[in-house]
């Protein structure tokens, strides 16, 4: 199929319809999570406080939401192998959570907040989320997105009620738990993932391994980069208000680059669809389309902050106001360069994504190690601008070396 008669297609334009749906939908999810209940946390708990969980949630974030993504996308991946039976990935998802539980609870640990009732929520929250990012995958292999779009809603729903829980209860993670569980019931009923065999293994076993093996460590690197700031700027400073300070000042941005994994996820399931492979000409296209909407994200995110800040949190904004500029920077250029990485993914694999995101960690952290030792949380801030300056950079370059991946008749 040529690539005019793929965009003019009927069926194609109700797919991008159905997508842009489901954009939709996260972006109300981040909203409700960044504008809503985050806020509420916040004045609850204090500046203090709520920088100490926003680090426990970044803990989170990186492990059991790689291991969630890394298993839902190898499913994704494998479906046309025929790597579908729930019990292969249901075994991994079980050794993957009780990991990631393990590693909580260090944390916690770390942070003199380790007791039973901390450990048994944190348990919880984390496994229920790792699920809630594998539970998306029945959606996308049809490309379903009124019901992932439906899947979201619910989650931030259970967000909001959420909210009262945790004013009743005085237990801030009770606040996320209640809207991993209410997606988690609603994906039981609306899927085939969790019917049996829940644990029965087959042949394919060994190749669903390396699958979620290169995803998982890819994607842990990619989420370290994300949420790291919150947990280093915590084991620098011993400041949880420096960690607010920094959230709150990269606050519209982080909502865009949160959206990375879940569009990603999306713009996937179509790519896997997709008979063609990757040319210049369209690298080119991809590429232009995706700078120009980065730069249009930061103008907007650039007026939006300081009326976002000013209505959530006006205590904070003479704080915050500083490090607007760079803070919502760094995370524009994250999200488009994550938008390139995960559209190269399709033509060029796990591997190659892997090595790409091992490198650009590297390169992060020693920018934000001498950033933040040269200039505290201002050095810092620039820091993650050059860091996913030059992972945009390297991700545009990428497109256009190795293989060529198809003959011009593509265009025809």
């Amino acid at each position: 199929m040529g690539l005019k008669s793929f965009v003019s297609n009927s069926e194609t334009r109700k797919k991008i319809l159905s997508l842009f749906y489901s954009v939709g939908a996260l972006g109300i999810f981040n909203a409700v999570i960044q504008f809503f209940v985050y806020p509420q946390l916040e004045r609850d708990m204090g500046a203090d406080r709520f920088g100490v969980a926003l680090s426990v949630l970044s803990i989170i974030a990186i492990a059991n939401g790689a291991c969630g993504y890394a298993a839902g996308c190898a499913r994704l991946l494998g479906t046309e192998k025929g790597r579908t039976n729930n019990g292969d990935y249901n075994l991994m998802l079980l050794l993957m959570g009780i990991a990631c539980a393990l590693i909580g609870t260090a944390y916690l640990w770390n942070l003199d907040l380790l007791t039973p009732l901390n450990v048994a929520l944190y348990a919880l929250l984390s496994f229920f989320t790792m699920l809630r990012y594998y539970s998306e995958t029945e959606f996308k292999i049809k490309a379903d997105f009124f019901r992932y779009m439906i899947y979201y809603i619910l989650i931030s729903v259970g967000y909001i009620l959420g909210v009262f829980v945790f004013k009743l209860s005085g237990q801030w993670m009770l606040a996320l738990l209640t809207g991993e569980v209410l997606c988690f019931i609603y994906a039981i009923f609306r899927s085939k993932l969790y019917r049996p065999p829940f644990f029965k293994i087959t042949s394919q076993i060994k190749g669903i391994f390396s699958s979620i093996s290169f995803l998982l460590f890819s994607t842990i690197l990619e989420n370290t980069t994300l949420h790291a700031d919150k947990i280093i700027l915590l084991a620098i400073t011993g400041n949880g208000e420096v960690v607010t300070t920094y959230y709150i000042a990269s606050l519209v941005g982080k909502v865009i680059a949160m959206l990375t994994t879940p569009i990603n996820a999306i713009v996937l399931s179509y790519l896997v669809k997709y008979k063609g492979s990757l040319t210049k000409k369209l690298w080119t296209i991809v590429s232009v389309a995706v700078t120009a909407c980065a730069a249009v994200v930061f103008v907007g995110c650039l007026i939006v902050s300081p009326i976002a800040i000013k209505i959530l949190y006006s205590d904070s904004l003479e704080r915050a106001l500083p490090y607007i500029v760079p803070a919502i920077l760094g995370q524009v250029l994250y999200f488009a360069s994550g938008v390139l990485i995960n559209t190269l993914l399709r033509f060029k694999g796990e591997r190659d994504q892997f090595i790409f995101n091992a490198l650009y960690a590297v390169e992060f952290f020693a920018c934000v190690a001498i950033g933040t030792l040269l200039g505290g949380l201002w050095g810092f801030a620039w820091a993650v601008v050059l860091a996913n300056g030059i992972r945009f950079v390297a991700a545009l370059i990428k497109g256009y070396v190795g293989k060529k991946q198809l003959d011009e008749a593509f265009y025809e």
